[in-house]
């Protein structure tokens, strides 16, 4: 998995940019501007593989990335919505609005409909209190590696306090085996 990208923007396209990694173009998509051209950037990326696609998504900080992935973890939601509904203000007003069950907020992104827009408020709201900092290094890395395989935040994060192996090998096992319990 690619955790970040550090690089030069080689060219900005509607949708992303190319990032230039010592001579590799990156094409990586996202929802707000991530720079201007020439300028060097670390972006920390999420990848999206299906069985006709691999992209790459990026972002500025790893608090965006932990919100998309939230926001992808939820049915209905894809990357492209997800990138929609990051860009449509900043992450503390989109925490804000969700907490407070704003659906109007909501509805009023492109794509984003009544019957969406209730599932991200209702697995979001409560969630949203950082739950991500009271994560250690080796918890985030395991919860993100679970999602990347299809598992859903709220269930991995239910298993988590479970987990006792030190090695990310073991953590993984030990995951896998509670979760094939879960099904």
């Amino acid at each position: 998995m690619i955790a970040f990208l550090e690089g030069t923007i080689a060219i900005i396209e509607p949708e992303g940019v190319v990032l230039n990694v010592h001579g590799v173009g990156y094409r990586v998509a996202s929802g707000r501007s991530l720079g201007e051209a020439d300028e060097q950037v670390r972006l920390y990326i999420a990848e999206v593989i299906r069985e006709d696609k691999y992209d790459l998504y990026g972002f500025r900080t790893r608090e965006e990335l932990a919100f998309f992935h939230r926001l992808i973890g939820i049915d209905g939601v894809g990357p492209k919505m997800a990138q929609k509904i990051l860009a449509s203000g900043s992450e503390a007003a989109l925490r804000s609005n969700i907490q407070a069950g704003d659906l109007g907020f909501l509805t009023s992104i492109s794509g984003v409909g009544k019957k969406t827009a209730q599932k991200i408020i209702l697995e979001l709201k409560g969630v949203l209190v950082d739950s991500e900092e009271a994560m250690s290094t080796g918890e985030n890395d395991l919860l993100e590696a679970l999602m990347s395989l299809g598992y859903q935040r709220p269930v991995v994060v239910a298993i988590l306090p479970k987990i006792t192996g030190e090695k990310m090998e073991e953590r993984m096992k030990q995951a896998l085996q509670l979760l094939g319990r879960t099904r």
